[in-house]
């Protein structure tokens, strides 16, 4: 009996002693991995195996890293509890007991001239004295984040607001003249912006836009193009463009209506006419494939007007309030949440916090589904070989890297990871070839 139970003990202390040297062997390849890569900065790792919960392997798991964009998932995913799977971003039309008619934003940001033109052919036939706007689910007051620096807002960003359509984005054609000795700068669109035009032909594609010291509403272009291009710049004012485009309603549906149009809260009893919408599963496309920054803000907004049951025009304080609220459990104290896109960098947030955070929303909902797989999105040309076993978010800030999501490792493990890469000096490309060495060996090896 004494031998059998000597046997048992060193049998276990043999597979104990595997275990621990397999585990550690692994660890080993990750930390070599760093090592090799050299990234001189701080870099933190988290990878857990949800198949069998426990973790894989961590590194400076609580230490207070930016994420970048990869924070979109987690101030989508909050938005996505709060607001629902089946949320309509919705776009409606109302009429009072006065024959006033009320136009009530939704804040869809994917509201297009062709929608508005559909939804405003709802009241062609119908006698109304004023029409109004409605634009109070979110605020108007303050286009950027306080948070933002000088690079980060216009023209680099579109001001976050209700007022939106064809993305806020007025199309601008520079065109070397026939005689080749000037620029012309051509605008065919509904919404016309102020525009002081300094370019000149020249050997380079050279040239700046700003706006004019002596008023921010007019763009100055300046510098030199040596051929045609066509720009996408973010609208100065969304209200005058979103204005302009609902009057080339009126015109195309052959009402005539000369009063001003001016805002007010739509009624409580005011009888619904009809809407147009787009729901929040085509969005998420945009932030979690895309990583749009202005849809990403808008959302969260969204949701924080939720959030406060409507009481006012919801502000970025309220969105993140809503955040904080429904994580409380995860944040510490050091925790700052200071944007929904991951732009500024003031947000830090620890990998224990982060992945805590991923592993509730994935319980929760079906945002697995959401996020993007290799080769798509900011992932085209990425990781082709895990095109069906990854769903994950990448995030770039200047000198700055993130890459998070599940993997399907070779031994059909569910694993969710971490990687951020903060302040290093490196070459983009290099950060984001040390994520694939790290997620390459995550999978073949686990």
């Amino acid at each position: 009996m004494k031998k059998k139970l000597f046997f048992i003990f060193v049998l276990s202390f043999i597979f104990l002693f595997l275990f621990l040297l397999n585990g550690g062997a692994f660890a080993n390849v990750f930390d070599d991995i760093i090592s090799k890569s050299d990234l001189k900065s701080p870099v933190g790792v988290y990878f857990f195996d949800n198949s069998d919960k426990k973790i894989i392997y961590k590194k400076n798991e609580n230490t207070l890293f930016n994420p970048a964009s990869t924070l979109k998932v987690l101030t989508f995913g909050a938005s996505y509890l709060v607001l629902g799977d089946d949320y309509e971003f919705k776009t409606a039309l109302y009429k009072d007991n006065q024959n006033n008619i009320y136009l009530k934003l939704g804040a869809d940001a994917l509201l297009k001239q062709s929608d508005l033109d559909e939804l405003i052919s709802k009241i062609s036939n119908t006698n109304f004295k004023n029409l109004y706007i409605d634009p109070y689910i979110i605020d108007s007051d303050e286009l950027y984040p306080a948070s933002w620096l000088e690079e980060d807002v216009w023209p680099y960003q579109r001001g976050i607001s209700p007022y939106i359509i064809d993305s806020n984005y007025a199309t601008i054609a520079l065109r070397r003249s026939s005689l080749a000795q000037r620029v012309d700068v051509i605008q065919n669109g509904t919404y016309k912006m102020a525009i002081i035009n300094e370019l000149k032909i020249g050997d380079n594609q050279d040239y700046k836009i700003e706006t004019s010291p002596k008023s921010p509403s007019i763009v100055v272009l300046k510098g030199t193009i040596n051929k045609d291009e066509i720009i996408n710049l973010p609208v100065l004012n969304p209200e005058i463009n979103f204005n302009v485009k609902l009057r080339a309603s009126l015109e195309k549906n052959k009402i005539v209506y000369l009063n001003q149009i001016k805002i007010k809260k739509t009624p409580s009893d005011a009888k619904y006419i009809a809407s147009v919408s787009h729901n929040i599963k085509e969005i998420s496309r945009e932030i979690l494939y895309n990583s749009n920054n202005f849809i990403a803000e808008v959302v969260f907004k969204v949701a924080g007007a939720k959030y406060i049951d409507y009481q006012r025009s919801a502000a970025l304080d309220d969105a993140i309030a809503m955040f904080r609220a429904i994580f409380r459990k995860y944040l510490n104290e050091n925790t700052v949440i200071a944007d929904a896109s991951g732009v500024s960098r003031q947000n830090l947030i620890t990998l224990e916090s982060y992945m805590g955070i991923f592993n509730e929303l994935l319980i929760s909902s079906d945002l697995k589904t959401l996020l993007m797989s290799a080769n798509e999105g900011t992932l085209t040309d990425r990781m082709l070989y895990l095109q069906n076993n990854l769903k994950a978010k990448t995030g770039t800030l200047k000198n700055y890297s993130s890459l998070a999501g599940v993997l399907n490792s070779k031994q059909n493990k569910e694993i969710y990871f971490g990687i951020i890469t903060q302040n290093s000096p490196k070459r983009k490309a290099l950060l984001k070839y040390f994520e694939e060495n790290m997620i390459s060996e995550l999978y073949k090896n686990y």
